[in-house]
């Protein structure tokens, strides 16, 4: 394997391309193996992410490597993943002290079961347990459960979850394991008794969790789990119409959620007609008279002129500015004949205080991002001290260029700058698979330029 290292300089300080590195590699088909694999932040400066090596090392492989934002390796370590692990997505995800790699592995207990398991490193790369372990918690594995992940606020928290459900859309089993950085089990279990298929959910700081339910026939719900005693409070979402699309953010000081709505003026959504924003704030701690105080909006009437047919927005991120403002960030995103389109990006900026969230201002981006790969869609963000900074790529081939749009957080006003030009058709960046380092720090994985048998890293700041 070779590497070259460009150093982009001349840009503005504030928004630009740091630095970027050409990974070719020899002995092996990059998209055969999966490469490149989700990267992770891995302490001060570093990120991780998972390689492949057919030689170099002392046998072929997969590697967990740690760079720095020079590009240097820190430190290296040898995967040898399950049998029923390869050839799959290998998942890393970054805690605030440790690495955990994701993959499949035969349960031993069931004949033809497959269970999730996990290895977990620290951040010198030391392995936490000398085998993969299981991470699903389930006592009888369920080939159709649907599972997902979610770190704490402080990432210093792990949350497993998976759910089945019936012809009619009930949950039939669901199960939940919550897990410390040091990759012990601190919670679990295998009859969670979950009201709806969960749409979301998410660790606080304090070993507990949230979710969001939707129990079929009834409003969606926000859900509270204390693991340690073992129950459970509930916020029906609903307002005076259906909620579509709803999103969870849990932070130290407030649970938020929110979605679309019906409004008077109505734009077709695949759930329906919406035409309205819908965010609650559900302030910590809780007390015996907590209740979520909701902020309502419409969406901009001119914008109804821009969608004829269904659209499928989703909230792609939200996240706080300080603690007196909320950005939530929708995406126009689906799949047609095997191609993920993402189209729009809508982004509302609320205000926070003891009462109601409000909406200062909102802005729209027209993308029109066609891709085969579900990763190499979508944005990339950063928040600095005046902007918030939304990255994509105009067109992966022609004059295209990887845009930064900069939203002003007190007007709302935007200016764009194009960071760099894609006229060779090299920059097809992969937003969903970044490393996102801090509030302006991003380390994001690309494919190499068509032709070409190999990736690059380009490292943003904002």
């Amino acid at each position: 394997m070779g590497r070259w290292l460009w150093v982009l300089v001349g840009l503005a300080c504030a928004q630009r391309i740091v630095s970027r590195t050409q990974i070719e590699v020899q002995g092996y088909s990059v998209e055969k193996v999966g490469l490149p694999q989700s990267p992770a932040p891995a302490g001060k400066g570093r990120f991780a992410f998972i390689e492949y090596w057919a030689q170099g090392k002392p046998k072929p492989g997969y590697y967990l490597e740690c760079l720095n934002l020079d590009y240097y390796t820190q430190w290296s370590q040898p995967i040898e993943l399950p049998e029923l692990g390869q050839g799959k997505p290998i998942r890393l995800i970054g805690l605030k002290d440790a690495l955990v790699v994701l993959s499949y592995d035969a349960d031993p207990l069931t004949k033809g079961a497959v269970q999730e398991v996990a290895r977990w490193y620290d951040l010198k790369g030391q392995p936490l347990y000398p085998k993969w372990t299981p991470l699903s918690a389930y006592d009888r594995p369920a080939p159709t459960a649907q599972s997902r992940v979610a770190l704490s606020p402080d990432s210093t928290y792990l949350l497993w979850h998976a759910f089945t459900t019936d012809k009619k859309g009930a949950v039939e089993r669901a199960w939940y394991a919550l897990y410390s950085s040091s990759g012990r089990k601190l919670a679990s279990q295998t009859d969670w008794n979950a009201s709806g298929p969960i749409l979301a959910a998410q660790p606080d700081n304090r070993m507990n969790f949230w979710s969001l339910e939707a129990p079929p026939g009834s409003p969606k719900r926000l859900v509270y789990y204390d693991t340690k005693a073992r129950t459970a409070r509930s916020w029906e979402l609903n307002r005076d119409s259906v909620l579509y699309a709803p999103w969870l953010l849990v932070t130290p000081k407030a649970i938020y959620v929110g979605g679309l709505v019906p409004d008077a003026k109505n734009l077709p959504h695949e759930e329906g007609q919406v035409g309205a924003w819908l965010v609650g704030r559900l302030p910590l701690p809780l007390s015996d008279t907590s209740r979520i105080y909701w902020g309502r909006a419409s969406l901009p009437a001119e914008w109804g002129s821009f969608y004829k047919e269904p659209t499928s927005f989703t909230c792609a991120w939200a996240g706080l500015h300080t603690d007196t403002a909320l950005y939530a960030v929708w995406e126009d995103r689906r799949m047609r004949s095997g191609t993920h389109l993402a189209y729009d990006l809508w982004t509302a900026r609320w205000s926070l205080n003891d009462t109601a969230p409000a909406l200062l201002w909102s802005y729209r981006i027209e993308k029109r991002q066609k891709e085969p790969s579900p990763e190499a869609v979508s944005f990339l963000r950063g928040l600095n001290e005046t902007f918030l900074v939304l990255t994509l790529l105009t067109e992966r081939t022609g004059k295209g260029a990887l845009r930064a749009y900069l939203l002003n957080h007190e007007t709302g006003e935007a200016v764009t700058k194009d960071l760099a030009e894609n006229t060779a058709g090299d920059l097809l960046i992969l937003p969903g698979r970044a490393a996102y380092l801090g509030p302006r720090e991003v380390v994001c994985l690309a494919f190499a330029r068509p032709g070409k048998n190999g990736y690059q890293i380009y490292h943003l700041r904002f």
